[in-house]
């Protein structure tokens, strides 16, 4: 899942949220990560890296990423989570009760309060997502594309990546019944992993 599923299931501390991003940035073990991190920072990361195992060998995430055109065959993973976060925006009122833009707003606070948990690379994307309001774009077919547009200059062998939109236009009733399917099922996992998480609560 993407940057806002991983917020919506960490849980409601500042220290598991900013471990909810860092599981895309902190490499080693939950030892090493000790030495750099605090216990529950590192309890965010592990729950990160659990969601995204159990999302990739899922049977429905699996099925979905055959929706996509044949060209971004090898990117299916990124694009699926970056689709699927646009669905949790789209009907984020299904799963919390605190409006989206609410909820996005803490989000910025928190990581703006724990900079120093942040490598500075990070921190400059940090400030980046909150001037651009990368949160609050995913739930429109326009925002999809630009953060579609802005992962694929991360790195040049990403370009394909840009008009991924198109497939979720395409496919766009296949896409939402798999997010449906989907997600409740893996709010059930981080329930299980994550006692105490966000899911549909405050």
């Amino acid at each position: 899942m993407n940057f806002l599923a991983h917020f919506h299931l960490a849980q409601h501390t500042d220290a598991s949220r900013v471990g909810a991003l860092l599981g895309d940035f902190a490499r080693g073990t939950p030892e090493s990560l000790l030495e750099r991190f605090p216990p529950e920072v590192v309890g965010g990361i592990v729950l990160h890296r659990a969601i995204d195992r159990f999302t990739d060998d899922h049977p429905i995430f699996l099925e979905t990423k055959k929706l996509l055109h044949p060209s971004r065959k090898r990117f299916a993973g990124i694009i699926v989570d970056i689709i699927f976060d646009h669905f949790l925006a789209h009907s984020w009122t299904d799963y919390s009760e605190v409006p989206l833009p609410s909820f996005i707003s803490d989000m910025h606070g928190i990581l703006k309060r724990h900079r120093s948990w942040l490598t500075p690379e990070l921190a400059a994307m940090i400030e980046r997502m909150v001037e651009e309001n990368w949160l609050g774009t995913y739930g429109t077919i326009p925002g999809l594309a630009l953060t579609f547009r802005r992962v694929s200059q991360r790195r040049d062998f990403l370009a394909p990546l840009v008009g991924a939109e198109e497939d979720l236009t395409a496919h766009y009733h296949s896409f939402s019944r798999a997010f449906r399917r989907f997600y409740p099922e893996l709010l059930e996992f981080a329930r299980e992993e994550n006692p105490g998480g966000a899911f549909s609560s405050p």
